[in-house]
């Protein structure tokens, strides 16, 4: 049996490697991944280190990031690092880091759930609706995009928790406090997990007490091991937690950056969530898993492909499992707190979420990619125990087959469907392979200056040549622009052989294009198109332009 379950783990890994890694350059390269390793390839070639703050450890004059951002912690950067070296400054570096990421997450989530049906079988199912997943593959393909790690920190930290709740020793308490440090370093929304965690925990210790009439305290401390538990576990894992968030303690400590985003958008994030308005975030929040559970948020690798059942099967298997606690035997309790568990870790998880620094996005679910497949692993499971008095072993066998033959089959044509829109379309908007066309184009020209004057240019370009072309954000952060921003602007204007990158008027973030226009107008200049850059599908999405002379710009905007 074990053999057997071991071949089949092996074959799972690889239908996910296999559906992972096919056309792994694509969609083009986000912001956002590029932006996390920009320091290590300034590292790696001797440049001066960008720093968010302008905080870090100096060593040999040289700065070493501890966060990449005020919420987000160096963690993907430095897991980059070797990829980097060995493949250079590449998509590829950073994507199979990530995929490999990827790959730990379904070990974790095989453990985790093996262990707590103590059936491999149901693990084996987890990771398999896992391993066809598009939201699990196309996220962990981009997992530094979406901090694909707190999935994986999540799972090993539960993982950890649940094994010192069943057999005690201080290991699995301080590999978990560790891991819950480490899960808030990688990204500080990972406290949702530790909080849905925490809230479970005192759930179970009123269900412990008043259910079962035991004292709860022989719970957390058992009376043999109280000594030991208050002499050596406690401290050792507040220890242990400190150490796996230290970077973002000592980043606060330099910078007090965390306290500030987040006090700064408590009742109004950046970009102007109302966190008061409780019920329709709520509402946002819970549409945003349906469609997560779909995979219809990936639009941007050129095609919508919704798939129904995901959501369907995860509403009915919630409800069979709620009706299977009312009918089930007193000697199931055990088994129906493991299939509720991790439909609670979701629902507080949604809960918690309702409050953003930033904004309502999906993509800050992907700390839950693993835990709807869990839900139903599990849900399954324990609903094939307690309607066994219902019905037949060959019925319940039957719909429990159906239903993971359907969700398998429909999510693996999802993906490959999405491979296939990828390949035409090179990924769109933001997430276009137009911006490997513009790198090469801008790595050329050799060392000119270079000014973004929108956002999602620079740090691509920056890491994929790696280094060679640095572009300056002339455009600023703000909404409006800022008091500074023509000071900016004229130190380039200055130099006639500047480079200016800009989005197509349809993709316009941050429009700096009238101050920029009045500016030069005043000293006798005019902008000349030095070339664009295209979607495949045709549409213009970039464009690079230089000052010339008024009146002697071959092709004017």
């Amino acid at each position: 049996m074990l053999k057997n379950s071991s071949l089949s783990l092996i074959a799972i890994i690889l239908l996910y490697l296999g559906l992972s890694l096919y056309q792994l350059d694509l969609p083009g390269l986000h912001y956002d991944e590029a932006f996390e390793a920009v320091p290590i390839v300034q590292l790696l070639t001797g440049q001066p280190v960008s720093s968010f703050r302008g905080h870090g450890l100096s060593i040999g004059g040289q700065i070493i990031p501890f966060m990449t951002q005020d919420y987000i912690g160096a963690l993907n950067s430095y897991a980059a690092l070797p990829f980097i070296i060995i493949f250079g400054s590449t998509p590829t570096a950073l994507r199979l880091m990530s995929v490999l990421v990827g790959l730990l997450t379904i070990i974790a989530t095989y453990l985790l759930v093996s262990y707590l049906s103590r059936a491999r079988q149901v693990g084996l199912i987890s990771v398999l609706l896992l391993a066809v997943d598009p939201t699990f593959i196309f996220w962990n393909r981009q997992g530094v995009f979406v901090t694909s790690m707190t999935a994986t920190i999540g799972i090993f930290a539960t993982y950890c928790w649940v094994r010192r709740g069943h057999e005690g020793g201080y290991r699995w308490a301080v590999a978990g406090s560790f891991l819950f440090g480490l899960g808030l370093y990688a990204k500080f929304l990972f406290l949702w997990l530790i909080a849905a965690l925490g809230m479970l925990f005192l759930l179970y210790l009123l269900y412990y007490t008043f259910v079962l009439k035991q004292a709860w305290l022989d719970l957390i401390l058992p009376p043999a091991g109280r000594i030991s538990v208050l002499k050596w576990e406690v401290p050792l894992s507040i220890v242990a937690f400190v150490m796996g968030a230290l970077p973002l303690i000592i980043y606060n400590l330099q910078t007090n950056g965390t306290y500030l985003a987040i006090t700064q958008n408590a009742s109004t994030s950046y970009y102007g969530v109302d966190n008061m308005d409780f019920t329709h975030n709520l509402g946002q929040r819970l549409y945003q898993y349906q469609v997560l559970l779909s995979g219809s948020h990936l639009w941007y690798l050129g095609d919508i492909i919704s798939n129904p059942l995901p959501p369907i099967l995860f509403g009915l298997m919630l409800i069979m499992v709620l009706l299977g606690t009312v009918i089930g035997r007193s000697p199931l309790h055990s088994a129906m707190l493991t299939a509720l568990f991790p439909f609670a870790v979701i629902g507080l998880v949604i809960l918690a979420s309702i409050g953003t620094v930033s904004a309502l996005w999906v993509t800050h679910f992907a700390i839950l990619m693993p835990w709807g497949a869990i839900a139903l692993a599990l849900g399954g499971w324990f609903c094939y125990q307690v309607y066994a008095d219902w019905l037949s072993n060959f019925t319940r066998q039957a719909m429990l087959s159906l239903g993971l033959t359907m969700l398998i089959l429909t999510n693996l044509i999802g993906t490959v469907s999405y491979h296939r829109a990828l390949t035409e379309s090179g990924g769109l908007s933001t997430h276009s392979d137009a911006i490997y066309d513009l790198s090469d184009w801008l790595a050329e020209r050799g060392r000119l200056p270079v000014a973004a004057m929108d956002w999602g240019l620079a740090a691509p370009i920056i890491y994929l040549t790696g280094g060679q072309v640095a572009p300056v954000e002339l455009f600023g952060y703000s909404w409006q622009s800022d008091a500074e921003l023509t000071g900016r602007m004229h130190q380039f204007i200055d130099q006639s052989d500047t480079l200016y990158l800009w989005r197509a008027p349809d993709e316009i973030i941050f429009d700096r294009s009238g101050e920029f226009k009045t500016l030069y107008s005043t000293i006798n200049l005019e902008e000349n198109i030095e070339d664009a850059f295209y979607e495949r599908s045709g549409r213009p999405l970039l464009g690079v332009t230089r000052l010339m002379e008024k009146g002697t710009a071959p092709h004017p905007p």
